[in-house]
């Protein structure tokens, strides 16, 4: 301090330097970022993870590099898109991921589905769509995919046995004309909702004029993240 006081004040204001100035801000918010990402991304100690998901300013920062890497994807891409902290599969695509881990013990969120249907609403009201209605028989189907998915450690539509979404509808004797999945696997709920909104093919599915309800199916993996499946039908 005792030092800039014997800087001229007139260097102080130039142009320059404050270009400096926001320059070094810039830098440290974009380090900040990448930090609250990383926090996010690597299974560390599960008192550590969860501190990290439950901190809001983890979450908006981590949410930026999230929207960017998303952004800034290709045109043309795989079907399966994998992001430092988001992972999704385009719907209707037979593509696999095999996960490099598998969850033996997840628990469900009711608490993240219903804030999930929150959101999707949100979108569909700013669209000029009706709201889904949350269907507690879908909830079923798509909690028991999702924790399919950890237990077996692969994240697809299609089961290793070839069950689609309608197979898994069917079997659960819900009468459907038409449906749709999306999946996600994120570290927090805003993550994979806006990973979704910014993909074409499911943000269609979101804002589906045939669609009226919906079952959300989220399961917590702890240091794994939140696989989430949204099982959509008229």
């Amino acid at each position: 301090y005792a030092l800039l006081k014997r800087v001229p004040v007139e260097y102080h204001e130039r142009k320059v330097n404050k270009l400096l100035g926001t320059l070094g801000a810039l830098s440290g918010a974009i380090s900040a970022a990448i930090i609250a990402a990383l926090l996010l991304s690597l299974p560390l100690s599960e008192g550590v993870n969860e501190r990290a998901r439950n901190s809001p300013l983890t979450n908006r920062l981590a949410g930026y590099t999230a929207d960017l890497e998303t952004k800034l994807r290709p045109v043309f891409q795989d079907a399966i898109t994998q992001t430092l902290n988001l992972l999704t599969i385009e719907p209707e695509s037979n593509e696999r991921y095999d996960l490099p881990f598998t969850v033996s013990s997840s628990r469900p969120r009711p608490d993240l589905e219903a804030r999930m249907l929150e959101l999707v609403n949100n979108e569909r009201r700013a669209a000029g769509l009706r709201p889904l209605t949350m269907d507690p028989e879908l909830v079923e189907v798509a909690r028991k995919h999702s924790d399919d998915m950890f237990k077996r450690g692969y994240f697809a539509h299609v089961s290793p046995e070839g069950e689609s979404v309608g197979d898994r509808i069917s079997a659960a004797n819900i009468r459907f004309l038409t449906a749709g999945e999306n999946l996600a696997l994120a570290p927090t709920l805003q993550i994979a909702h806006s990973g979704l909104m910014n993909s074409p093919g499911h943000r269609d599915n979101i804002l589906h004029s045939q669609f009226g309800r919906v079952g959300i199916g989220i399961m917590d993996g702890g240091i794994r993240g939140l696989m989430v499946t949204q099982n959509f039908r008229n």
